[in-house]
């Protein structure tokens, strides 16, 4: 079914816009492209952020292209390719970052109603569909609390079918955007929930089920939002894997509230989840975290070329255990039962995260931005063990960045 829902949407595409350029032959005049590129640079005092940030690394930069065209009245092709080195987590390989049919159904004074198909941007939070772009962010990183960078492609998009609408009040707007798709998960993912890279495999054969209900009250001052995923993901034991086969079960949820006045915008967004290891035995065997997630932002903007912010972010990888010491006292037994002592035991520490930042950025003009933000971080929660190595990280660390953005 996943190779069926997949290529049948491909297809769809393919066929439409064959027809569509036989009827509209000047359809290809009506293409909008634009572009991004945002180059970083990150410093920490200990550990490593995209790549080895703790002596300096230049190992973050992101390069899209996108287009659209508008080649019937209520059909729109668009698509993004997507470049992106993130330390050891993103190579900066080309990838297709969404590529959709959308199709406007219903479009009345009262609201709208329409379908994509294809690989589609996941609609999560405030910013998950926008937060490789540079100039969508008030900081050089979106809130890695809420939006992990180091299971960034398991979030981003997935292929499938979304139906989405609007519907006008009196006083706002209400958006309903909800579907399923197969999920994108790499080798990060499994770093991530598994603990390394197995020899076997961690794939998507089961479409998730995501969705966000948005409100924007007064022209958007006030913004509202719930949205959520669940997925399931297979793993496929390799010969010499210490860990079974079996499957990982992922539900989660964000709230979010954002006030947006002529100087200051305010937001505040929770998550939590649910990560359920099935059949995954060893160090996994009945595991059943709740990780919880907290960040708040004020934003203030000084003039319409400056503005600063502060934020707060929190990460539990687990609400009942905080602070990690239960399940890291787990893992020592469970290492000195099964395995001899010889399974390494991060940490209590990278169990959780906590983090004050401060920044801010400059347009310079409608084009080129540049950001800062300084970090201040307790724990190593957010951290990839793509990047680090999980048994040797400092739980006190600084981090400072610094980015330069260009669009057009």
């Amino acid at each position: 079914m996943k190779n069926t829902l997949k290529y049948s949407s491909l297809l769809l595409m393919l066929v439409t816009t064959n027809a569509l350029a036989e009827l509209i032959p000047d359809w290809l005049e009506q293409i909008k492209v634009h572009g991004f590129a945002t180059q970083g640079l990150i410093f920490t005092t200990d550990n490593n952020f995209y790549g080895h940030s703790d002596r300096g690394s230049a190992d973050f930069t992101e390069l899209g292209i996108n287009a659209n065209a508008q080649v019937l009245p209520k059909v729109r092709l668009a698509g993004q390719l997507l470049s992106r080195h993130a330390g050891n987590m993103d190579d900066g390989s080309l990838r297709v970052d969404y590529a959709l049919l959308d199709i406007n159904l219903i479009a009345s004074s009262q609201g709208n109603l329409g379908i994509y198909l294809g690989r589609i941007k996941t609609p999560l939070g405030l910013y998950n569909e926008t937060r490789d772009i540079g100039h969508t962010r008030a900081s050089v990183f979106t809130q890695q609390a809420i939006y992990f960078d180091k299971v960034r492609d398991l979030t981003m998009s997935a292929d499938g079918v979304h139906l989405y609408g609007q519907y006008f009040l009196p006083n706002g707007t209400l958006l309903l955007q909800a579907g399923i798709g197969y999920a994108l998960p790499d080798n990060n993912v499994e770093q991530t929930y598994l603990g390394q890279n197995w020899q076997g495999k961690l794939e998507a054969n089961k479409p998730a089920l995501v969705g966000r209900i948005m409100y924007e009250h007064d022209g958007g001052r006030w913004v509202y939002a719930l949205s959520g995923a669940s997925l399931e993901l297979d793993f496929n034991a390799g010969a010499n894997d210490l860990i079974n086969s079996g499957k990982l079960a992922i539900d989660y949820t964000i709230l979010s509230t954002q006030f947006n006045g002529e100087k200051w915008q305010l937001t505040a967004e929770g998550a939590i989840q649910k990560s359920n290891f099935i059949g995954i035995e060893g160090p996994f065997t009945d595991a059943d975290a709740k990780p919880l997630s907290l960040t708040f932002e004020a934003k203030y903007r000084f003039t319409p070329k400056w503005q600063a912010f502060v934020r707060s972010e929190t990460f539990y990888l687990d609400k009942k255990d905080r602070y990690g010491r239960s399940a890291t006292q787990s893992l020592q037994q469970l290492s000195d039962s099964l395995y001899g002592g010889q399974l390494p035991v991060p940490p209590a520490y990278n169990r959780y995260s906590q983090a004050w930042i401060f920044g801010g950025r400059w347009d310079i003009n409608n084009n080129l931005m540049a950001a800062a933000d300084y970090h201040i971080i307790k724990g190593g929660a957010i951290l990839s063990g793509m990047d680090n190595d999980m048994n040797e990280t400092k739980k006190y660390w600084d981090m400072f960045a610094v980015s330069l953005s260009y669009r057009f």
